[in-house]
């Protein structure tokens, strides 16, 4: 695969858009970006056009963790299992696992792989 030339998470997206589908705070590497109106992501191993409009965009891979809040319209496909994380929950900058955030922590450790850094709380995604 290609190396990223930048960033990307969707901040809007009417569901279901890609498949696989891009999940709401993780960031995915920009791989293809012609200046016109999509650039294309990897998502998995895949190469996904997406609208332009529809992310933002940072120059290299974000190393605090994102903060998203549900709305209470969102759906939540793990409700009532174990693996709901409510409607506020923290995405890992190194690699896109979800995890819970009770409170406001400033810092998280992510299960996953184990990085350990600042939650962005005024960076909501």
């Amino acid at each position: 695969m290609p190396e990223p030339i930048a960033w990307a998470r969707p901040w809007a997206i009417a569901k279901p858009f890609t498949r696989p589908m891009m999940r709401a705070g993780a960031w995915y590497p920009v791989v293809a970006d012609n200046g016109e109106a999509r650039v294309v992501l990897r998502i998995g191993e895949r190469r996904v056009a997406v609208p332009r409009r529809l992310l933002e965009f940072r120059d290299s891979r974000p190393i605090r963790f994102t903060v998203v809040n549900r709305t209470p319209d969102d759906p939540n496909p793990a409700r009532g299992t174990p693996a709901d994380l409510g409607r506020t929950y923290g995405v890992c900058p190194a690699c896109g696992s979800r995890l819970a955030l009770y409170g406001a922590p400033p810092v998280a450790t992510c299960r996953a792989c184990g990085h350990r850094g600042e939650v962005a709380w005024w960076e909501t995604g």
